[in-house]
């Protein structure tokens, strides 16, 4: 039996089932270990655009979905927003999911009564962002894409400078060109949260974690399971905060809280 610690909602996204970068043992062992009264899965759950030859699929993924499941089975509020790589595949995901609320964004009021408008956050991507790209170009130039991609975004398992390779360095400049054509500018944030009056934003998208003040906004991303194993959630008294999962043997490390005055 799992010792499971109780948040009030939790937030998961771009977990890229059906893609061998996914990292579904982390996060099965994370949603073994936690439990929530809602269970925001924001976009990119499965990855459609990897459908064809290179689709993978593991015993720990089937595991993954499964658990996924049985949250909802027990009662757990699950709500799907989906993302760029399953929004043109709405039957995988009911196929593996069954018929789980859908909706493309939402207000989510914390505790403290703060409106988080959470949303996938391809919608915030500009005109030259490879997303757009990317479901046009087909599933085999999409899987060579993403090999090239992993091998951007390859990171030490020591997660320090000891031991880099001349290839390490030399990938750096390269993998800041990649976020730089992926990432979205903080004003279409700014202005997702002022046209639904929002008091903060709630994303995922660019597989990077973030918390900090966009102006007066708050802006959330809750990472992603392929490289950061990170996830959001929200404490019994409102508060947000960052989750990063390592594999066994487990530890956590948390960002600061939200500041509360920033969303008042």
């Amino acid at each position: 039996m799992f010792q499971r610690s109780y948040y009030r909602t939790i937030w998961i996204s771009d977990v890229h089932l059906g893609t061998r970068a996914c990292k579904a043992s982390s996060l099965l062992d994370f949603l073994r270990h936690h439990i929530s009264e809602t269970l925001y899965l924001v976009g990119d759950i499965v990855d459609g655009w990897n459908c064809g030859p290179s689709w993978h699929w593991s015993f720990a993924q089937q595991e993954l979905v499964d658990e996924i499941v049985r949250w909802r089975r027990i009662g757990v509020n699950v709500v799907f927003m989906p993302g760029n790589h399953d929004e043109g595949n709405p039957g995988l995901v009911e196929e593996l999911f069954g018929r789980i609320p859908s909706v493309s964004s939402l207000i989510h009021t914390t505790l403290d009564g703060s409106r988080m408008l959470v949303i996938h956050g391809h919608q915030f991507d500009g005109s030259l962002n490879l997303n757009r790209l990317l479901p046009k170009i087909g599933s085999n130039a999409y899987a060579r894409a993403q090999r090239i991609h992993d091998w951007y975004n390859r990171k030490s398992e020591q997660g320090s400078d000891e031991g880099r390779s001349l290839s390490d360095y030399l990938r750096e400049p390269a993998r800041k060109a990649i976020e730089f054509l992926t990432d979205f500018r903080d004003r279409a944030v700014l202005a997702a949260a002022r046209d639904h009056k929002a008091d903060g934003v709630i994303c995922g998208h660019i597989h990077r974690s973030d918390h900090r003040l966009i102006g007066n906004v708050m802006y959330v991303n809750d990472g992603d399971w392929v490289h950061n194993r990170t996830a959001l959630v929200e404490d019994r008294d409102g508060t947000l905060q960052i989750l990063r999962w390592s594999p066994p043997p487990h530890h956590i490390s948390v960002s600061a809280p939200m500041p509360q005055e920033a969303i008042s």
